[in-house]
C-alpha cells in the first residue's frame, strides 16, 4: 500500500512540475501570478474527483467501461468519446472560465498557459486516483504515464482558442473544444481501452503532439535565441509560420495537384510498407502478429508506422517541387486526401485498422507538411 501511495505521488508530480516550468518560461516575457497558475492547479485537481466519481457511478450504472473487451471495442470508444471525454474537458473549461469573466485571460498564449495548468493539476489528481485505484504492475503504470500528457496537450489546444476568442472575437473555440474532445477520446482509448500489443498506436500521437508543443512554445514563450536541439539541428517553425505556409496566396488552389498529390502519397507509402516488409522477412520478423493481447505485436507496429511515416514527408517533397507551389497547402490537402481515402478503404475492409490511421494522420500530416516546406524552398 505504501509502494502504491508513493508512486501514485511520484506520477503525480509529472504534471504539476511540467506546469511549473511552462510558467516559469511565460514569466520571462509577461507577467504571470504564481499564485493564479497554482489555483488553476487546483481547481483541476477537484475537476479530476468529481469527474471521476461521476464516471465510475455513470458506468456501473449503464454497465459500460472504456476497457476494449472482446468484440466490445467499439462500445468502449463510444463511452469515451461521448461521455467520458466531454465531461473532463468540459470541466477543465469551468475552471479556467473565471478567468475569462474577471479579464485576466486576454491573449492566446494565456489560454494556453492556463488551460495546461488546470489540465496538469487535472492529470496529476486523476492519474494518481488511477494508481491507488488497481493492482501495480509495469503495464498499469506504463499506461497511467502515457495517459499524462493527453491532458494538457488537448486543453492547450481548446486554451489557444479561448484566449484568441478574448482577443479578437474569433469563434473557433466550439470547434477547437470538439477537435480536443475527439482527439483526447482516441488517444486514452488506445492507451487504455486496447491490449498492450497496441500501445506503440500511441507513438505517432505522441510525436504529434510533441511537434506542436514546441512549434507552440515559439510563439507562447519565445527561447533566447539558442537552438535547444543537439548539434544545431534547426527548430520546428512557430504556429505563425506554419498558419502563413497553410494560408492561400493570389494564385488559386490546382485541383489536379491536389488529386495527384494524394496518388503520389498512397504510392509512397505502399512503396515504403513493401520496403519495410521485405526488411522484416530478411531480419525473421513475423508481420503476421496482430493480436493486441499480445506484446510482440508492437514491434511490426512500429515497423510499419515508420514505414508509413517515411512515406509522407518524400511524397510532400514531390509534390511541392512539381507543382511549383509557393505554400504548403496543396501537399498539405494532398496527403489529407489521401489519408481519408485510407479510412474509407479500411472502413470496409479492415473496420480495425482504422484506430491506426487515425493514431498515425497527425504526424504523417505534420511530416507532408515539412516535406512541402523543403520542396518549396529547394
Amino acid at each position: 500500500m505504501i509502494a502504491k501511495a508513493i508512486l501514485a505521488v511520484l506520477l503525480g508530480l509529472v504534471p504539476l512540475a511540467a506546469a511549473g516550468w511552462l510558467v516559469h518560461r511565460v514569466r520571462r516575457v509577461r507577467s504571470v501570478s504564481w499564485g493564479l497558475a497554482t489555483a488553476l492547479a487546483l481547481g483541476g485537481g477537484g475537476a479530476a474527483i468529481a469527474t471521476f466519481l461521476a464516471e465510475r457511478f455513470v458506468f456501473r450504472i449503464m454497465e459500460l467501461s472504456i476497457e476494449a473487451a472482446p468484440g466490445g471495442g467499439l462500445t468502449a470508444l463510444l463511452a469515451l468519446l461521448l461521455f467520458a471525454s466531454p465531461l473532463e474537458e468540459a470541466a477543465k473549461v469551468l475552471v479556467v472560465w473565471p478567468t475569462v469573466a474577471l479579464r485576466r485571460l486576454d491573449a492566446p498564449g494565456l489560454g494556453v498557459l492556463f488551460a495546461v495548468a488546470a489540465a496538469s493539476g487535472f492529470a496529476a489528481v486523476e492519474t494518481a486516483l488511477i494508481v491507488l485505484g488497481s493492482e501495480p504492475s509495469p503495464l498499469r503504470l506504463v499506461r497511467a504515464a502515457a495517459g499524462i500528457p493527453a491532458h494538457a496537450f488537448f486543453a492547450g489546444l481548446w486554451g489557444y482558442a479561448l484566449g484568441s476568442r478574448a482577443r479578437s472575437g474569433t469563434h473557433w473555440f466550439g470547434a477547437a473544444w470538439l477537435a480536443a474532445v475527439a482527439g483526447h477520446a482516441l488517444y486514452d482509448h488506445i492507451v487504455f481501452g486496447r491490449g498492450p500489443g497496441m500501445l506503440a498506436i500511441a507513438v505517432p500521437m505522441l510525436l504529434a503532439m510533441a511537434l506542436v508543443t514546441w512549434s507552440a512554445l515559439r510563439d507562447i514563450a519565445p527561447s533566447d535565441g539558442r537552438s535547444a536541439l543537439p548539434l544545431h539541428l534547426p527548430e520546428p517553425p512557430s504556429l505563425r509560420e506554419v498558419r502563413r505556409a497553410l494560408s492561400r496566396t493570389d494564385e488559386p488552389l490546382v485541383l489536379r495537384w491536389i488529386l495527384l498529390g494524394a496518388l503520389v502519397n498512397l504510392g509512397a507509402a505502399i512503396v515504403c510498407l513493401g520496403a519495410a516488409v521485405v526488411l522484416a522477412r530478411r531480419f525473421g520478423i513475423d508481420m503476421s502478429l496482430a493480436d493486441e493481447a499480445d506484446m510482440r505485436s508492437n514491434g511490426p507496429l512500429v515497423i510499419v508506422a515508420a514505414a508509413l511515416l517515411t512515406a509522407f514527408p518524400f511524397a510532400g517533397y514531390l509534390v511541392a517541387r512539381a507543382s511549383g507551389a509557393h505554400t504548403v497547402l496543396e501537399p498539405a490537402l494532398a496527403s489529407g486526401l489521401a489519408m481519408a481515402l485510407t479510412v474509407a478503404v479500411l472502413s470496409v475492409t479492415a473496420p480495425s485498422a482504422v484506430i491506426f490511421v487515425f493514431a498515425v494522420a497527425p504526424v504523417a500530416f505534420v511530416l507532408a507538411c515539412g516535406g512541402a516546406w523543403f520542396g518549396m524552398s529547394g
